[in-house]
C-alpha cells in the first residue's frame, strides 16, 4: 500500500559542510546537496559568508558554535591536512558520523585514535576517494584475478603545474608533507585494495624549488615497494611539476596485465592480445556523485564501516612508515656531519 511504502522511505541525512569554502568543499556542494539536507557550514575564509547565503545554509566561523546550533547526522569535512584529527575528534566525540577528503589521518598513531573513537561512537569516518567510485578502477579491482599472480606494478601519476606549490600546501605546518601525502594518497589506497600491505617501501624524494626543500615538502616522490610474502615488486612515481599530466597504473601477472588510464582500463593475455577494454566517457562528477551517494547510503552499515577503517589504516600506516623513514635517515645524516 501507498502508506507501507513511505514507511520505508530513508529520511535524507542532515549534513554539516565543514571548509566548504576551499575548491574541494566547492566542488562538493552540489553533489551533498542533491543527495542530503544541506544544513550548516563551518569555514572562517572571507567568502564563506556570501557562498553560504547564495546555497541557503547558515553558516558559523567555528566548529563549536556550529555544534551548539545546528542538528546534523554527518559532516562532510574538507580541511587543510593539519586540522583533520582535532575536527574529527570533536565530531565523533559529540556522535556525528564523518565523511572526510583524505587523507584519513597524516600518523599512524592518529589514524588508531580515529578507528578507536569511531569504533567507541558507533559512528562512521569515509575517507573521499574518488577511484574506488571510478569505472575504470573498479574494472581493474574486479579483474585481478584473471592475470594469474601478479609480479610486478608500476603507478605513474603526474601533474604539470608550471609554479610552485601554493596555498596551504605550500606551508609545512598545514599540510603536514608533500606529493606522497598529498597526491599519492590516492595511489596508495588503490593499492591497498588490490595487494597486501607492503612490508619494504624504498622512497627517494625529489624537489624541484628550493623554498620546497627548504620546508621538507616533496615535489616528486619515487617508491619502490617490495612484498616479499608473494614476490610482487612494484614502483610508483608522483610529481606536481612534470611536462603532462597523466596516471596510469599498469599490473603484469603471471597470466596476463591490467592497465588503467584516463577513462579506460584493459585486460591483455601473456604476449600482448587484447581480450577486454572498457572504455568509461562520463565525467569526474559522475564518480563524485556515487561516492558521495554511497557514503550517505552506508553510514549506519557496521560491516562497510569496518572495512573502510581497516584499509584506511593500511594506507595511513605505509604512508607514515615512509616518511618515518625519511626522517631517521635525515636525523642520521646529521649526526654523522655534526
Amino acid at each position: 500500500m501507498p502508506g507501507d511504502r513511505l514507511k520505508n522511505v530513508r529520511p535524507r541525512p542532515r549534513v554539516l559542510v565543514v571548509g566548504f569554502a576551499g575548491h574541494q568543499g566547492k566542488e562538493y556542494l552540489p553533489v551533498v546537496q542533491e543527495n542530503a539536507e544541506l544544513v550548516g557550514g563551518v569555514d572562517p575564509a572571507p567568502a564563506a559568508s556570501s557562498l553560504a547565503e547564495k546555497w541557503g545554509f547558515p553558516h558559523y566561523d567555528a566548529l563549536g558554535e556550529a555544534l551548539e546550533k545546528v542538528e546534523f547526522d554527518v559532516a562532510v569535512v574538507t580541511v587543510p591536512h593539519s586540522d583533520h584529527f582535532p575536527v574529527c575528534v570533536k565530531l565523533l566525540a559529540h556522535g556525528r558520523h564523518v565523511i572526510k577528503e583524505k587523507p584519513f589521518a597524516v600518523t599512524e598513531q592518529e589514524a588508531r585514535q580515529l578507528v578507536s573513537l569511531a569504533q567507541r561512537a558507533d559512528r562512521s569516518v569515509f575517507t573521499l576517494l574518488q577511484r574506488n567510485f571510478h569505472p575504470a578502477f573498479q574494472f581493474a579491482q574486479e579483474n585481478l584475478a584473471r592475470i594469474g599472480q601478479p609480479y610486478w606494478f608500476s603507478y605513474d601519476y603526474h601533474l604539470n603545474l608550471a609554479h610552485p606549490t601554493t596555498g596551504w600546501r605550500a606551508l609545512r605546518e598545514q599540510a603536514m608533507g608533500g606529493v606522497l601525502l598529498d597526491m599519492g594518497y590516492h595511489l596508495i589506497d588503490v593499492l591497498c585494495g588490490m595487494f597486501p600491505e607492503p612490508p619494504r617501501v624504498h622512497s627517494a624524494f625529489v624537489h624541484q624549488y628550493q623554498e620546497m626543500r627548504d620546508r621538507r615538502l616533496e615535489d616528486l616522490v619515487s617508491l619502490m615497494c617490495g612484498y616479499s610474502s608473494t614476490g610482487l615488486t612494484g614502483s610508483l612515481r608522483i610529481s606536481r611539476h612534470s611536462h603532462e599530466k597523466i596516471e596510469h597504473l599498469c599490473v603484469l601477472g603471471t597470466e596476463g596485465a591490467l592497465n588503467v588510464d584516463a577513462g579506460v582500463a584493459t585486460l591483455h593475455a601473456v604476449g600482448g592480445l587484447l581480450l577486454e577494454r572498457h572504455t568509461w566517457e562520463g565525467a569526474k562528477i559522475d564518480a563524485v556523485r556515487s561516492m558521495i551517494a554511497h557514503h550517505l547510503e552506508h553510514l549506519d552499515d557496521r560491516y562497510y564501516r569496518q572495512n573502510h577503517l581497516q584499509r584506511q589504516l593500511a594506507a595511513v600506516r605505509t604512508i607514515d612508515g615512509i616518511y618515518r623513514e625519511r626522517l631517521r635517515e635525515r636525523n642520521e645524516l646529521a649526526d654523522r656531519c655534526a
